[in-house]
């Protein structure tokens, strides 16, 4: 009913009070699972095991037009893979998944503790820069999770600040698009 919610403080008690939907923490993590965000300003979800993504169409505009030829124009004509040997690859495009989110709120406040304002945004950023490149270089050890690309998030205007956790994919293939027309 009303605003936009992070995963992490999603109103599951107001929903089950005024809807009677009991939203579980496992389900919140498998709904942030499924979304993927494309590092060039879209998101999309998984649609099967096997990683197929769906997504706008606008989204995959920049793959089309850097797989069409003059004979085959793939952003007008659209285009469909036969086979999974047959999919071109989005080579300029990346897909991260959040799979994990640390509240580091704390050092943040610590770090910024009795500074002035020039003195604590310089203190801010540098504690944030430090904590990503700690988390990237503990993630490189991390035989669970493997490599993970780490970005600090400022939320409800400076209030709270957490690293946000990525996995990111590489090896993006385009399936299926259709005509522009459409």
């Amino acid at each position: 009913d009303e605003g936009m919610w992070t995963f992490d403080n999603f109103p599951k008690q107001a929903v089950k009070e005024k809807l009677g939907v009991d939203i579980t923490d496992a389900w919140l993590d498998h709904l942030r699972l499924a979304t993927t965000r494309l590092e060039s300003g879209c998101t999309g979800s998984f649609i099967s095991p096997d990683g197929l993504i769906l997504t706008n169409h606008h989204c995959a505009s920049e793959c089309l037009s850097q797989n069409s030829t003059p004979q085959k124009d793939m952003l007008a004509d659209g285009f469909l893979a036969p086979s999974r040997e047959q999919e071109p690859a989005c080579k300029t495009e990346q897909i991260s998944v959040l799979v994990a989110m640390e509240n580091i709120t704390d050092k943040i406040t610590a770090a910024t503790q009795g500074l002035d304002d020039k003195a604590a945004n310089a203190a801010r950023k540098k504690e944030l820069t430090r904590l990503e490149q700690a988390c990237e270089e503990a993630s490189k050890k991390d035989r669970k999770t493997g490599q993970l690309s780490c970005e600090s998030v400022s939320l409800y205007q400076g209030g709270q600040y957490f690293l946000y956790k990525y996995k990111r994919y590489s090896d993006i293939r385009l399936v299926f698009a259709p005509e522009d027309d459409v």
